[in-house]
């Protein structure tokens, strides 16, 4: 249970980023971030309240969310080649769900409160770095910029108390959203802004991404 507090924090809270977490017994592992995201950040009540997602919606993601993580936690103990190559198949079967479960309209505003959430993370994917048209000197320093928030989110897994890692976590965030404006031109904040959409104005709540 305190691995998987730790793996959800670690991807749908703020930063999510896709790099080593520690785990209890001190083993390093890896994360399989692309595609998990988005379906961890479903299992936050105030991001379904947001897209208006039904009850029977709802328990489906809590259905599927559960079975995924049962899946990563096999493929711990899988070799890297074949952890790997299971991890690109969740990614695939994560893409697949959201296509199946929210509509076009749903999916779009998932994809924005992603980039409220996870902003400095996502800053740096292909298809977000390409509309801000981010130059190369910009990936670089975003990258450096994940690094650092990767050794604040370690500080923060390490938190002693809930009420920790809310404070913490509240500091990222801010952190987090001075650097991405570092980074980027008066016209590329534009961009941003409109990539975002609307705020999100929804408290994400560690007890809801535990598995059932």
């Amino acid at each position: 249970m305190r691995d998987f507090r730790r793996w959800t924090l670690a991807l749908a809270v703020l930063v999510a980023w896709c790099a080593p977490v520690r785990a209890a017994e001190e083993k390093k592992k890896a994360v399989p971030e692309d595609g998990a995201v988005q379906v961890i950040l479903l299992r936050h009540k105030a991001v379904r309240e947001d897209l208006k997602l039904t009850d029977d919606e709802t328990k489906k993601i809590h259905e599927f969310t559960n079975a995924q993580w049962k899946k990563a936690v096999r493929l711990e103990e899988m070799s890297p080649e074949e952890r790997d190559k299971g991890y690109a198949e969740l990614t695939k079967e994560n893409e697949r769900f959201l296509d199946e479960v929210l509509e076009s309209a749903q999916r779009k505003r998932l994809n924005q409160i992603t980039l409220h959430v996870a902003g400095l993370l996502w800053l740096t994917k292909p298809h977000v770095a390409s509309e801000l048209k981010l130059t190369d000197e910009q990936k670089e320093k975003a990258r450096k910029y994940q690094q650092e928030a990767r050794a604040e989110l370690e500080d923060l897994l390490h938190s002693a108390t809930t009420a920790d890692r809310h404070a913490k976590l509240k500091e990222l965030r801010e952190t987090s959203k001075k650097r991405i404006f570092d980074l980027l031109t008066p016209e590329q904040e534009v961009t941003w802004h409109e990539l975002m959409g609307p705020p999100f104005k929804g408290e994400l709540r560690f007890d809801e991404v535990a598995p059932d």
